[in-house]
């Protein structure tokens, strides 16, 4: 076992049974690599709220679904002090399809996921005052997994019936991280003009349109963009005026 393995292994849980014992291996792991530092709480009671990992500067809440969901609690720990999310895409595969009588491995394949960087805001529209936020950061870690099936029928109709045993970290490919309102607006490339829509933007960026307009949705509900009229039927955004002072002076 490694050093980080040894120190995260160290750790107890202040609230077992809250989470820790009911969590998927790629949250587990994930959680395993920030709670690696001298001081790190695991399942830490924190103003009435359990977080993932309390660390002397900052809470850390490992979410690998619906951010949505956790909006309120994050908001309500910000105030308490400096929180940051940490946001698993999954952007490749290996999926490892298991006998569902011997347990021998059948076969193997690589799925490569057509998600990025920006497939986080399919969830932060639901959730933009996170964004919002002064005192939230976020990581946003692009991952590749190793993914365990067995065919026995139950699983979803879109796996062909295969149940999904498990889902483990294979590797962080990437991570980027947000850490105020300058760096989410640098997620819009600086060669491109304002005034942005969707289909500028979209193009700019290499996605689609419909993932481009989540994106400018997310940024001006957070306040980070204004309405700067339309084409067509696309509403068109500039750069909030307060955030054009803060760049001057940065």
């Amino acid at each position: 076992m490694d050093d980080e393995g040894i120190a995260y292994a160290e750790l107890v849980a202040e609230a077992p049974g809250i989470g820790l014992y009911a969590e998927t291996g790629l949250h587990d792991a994930l959680k395993r690599r920030y709670a690696s530092v001298p001081g790190a709480r695991l399942e830490a009671r924190i103003g009435g709220k359990v977080v993932d990992v309390a660390l002397p500067h900052e809470l850390v809440e490992i979410q690998t679904r619906s951010l949505g969901s956790i909006q309120e609690k994050i908001l309500h720990l910000a105030c308490i002090m400096p929180v940051r999310i940490v946001h698993p895409v999954i952007v490749e595969k290996l999926i490892h399809r298991m006998d569902p009588v011997s347990g021998e491995e059948l076969s193997l394949r690589r799925y490569r996921a057509k998600k990025d960087i920006y497939s986080v805001f399919d969830e932060l529209v639901r959730a933009s005052l996170i964004v919002a936020s002064p005192n939230v950061s976020m990581d946003i870690a692009l991952v590749r997994v190793r993914e365990e099936r067995v065919r026995d029928g139950s699983g979803s109709w879109r796996r062909k019936g295969d149940r999904v045993l498990s889902r483990e970290l294979d590797e962080v490919i990437s991570c980027r991280s947000l850490n105020g309102p300058l760096d989410w607006i640098g997620l819009i490339p600086d060669a491109l003009p304002e005034p942005y829509d969707s289909a500028s933007l979209g193009e700019a960026l290499a996605i689609g349109a419909d993932r481009a307009r989540k994106l400018l949705y997310t940024l001006a509900r957070a306040g980070l963009l204004e309405a700067a009229g339309s084409s067509g039927r696309r509403k068109r955004y500039a750069v909030a005026r307060h955030l054009r002072e803060l760049e001057s002076v940065t």
